[in-house]
């Protein structure tokens, strides 16, 4: 007897699979009907997108939460020093 009440989702991840592997067999398609030097660039961009811009990104974040540290010290500083040079009246 088949089964009623089938497990929630099993449809969904059989979809996903089927254009996982559809997806998957258009790739190896491509990559074979590549040149050789093609294939190459190919290669390299994705070295490219996959560690260096990850990379750079990474040091551009760090690089502005150092600046942002700086200068909310400086504008902590800055107006303790307006504070202290009114003259009181």
């Amino acid at each position: 007897m088949k089964d009623l009440n089938s497990a929630p989702g099993s449809t969904s991840f059989s979809a996903f699979w089927s254009e996982l592997c559809a997806y998957t067999r258009q790739g190896m398609a491509a990559l074979r009907a590549m040149s050789w030097p093609m294939l190459l660039a190919c290669c390299l961009g994705l070295a490219f997108v996959i560690t260096i811009l990850p990379l750079a990104i990474m040091l551009f974040a760090l690089v502005m939460l150092l600046r942002w540290a700086s200068n909310s010290d400086d504008i902590d500083a800055d107006t303790k020093a307006a504070n202290s040079s009114q003259s009181p009246q």
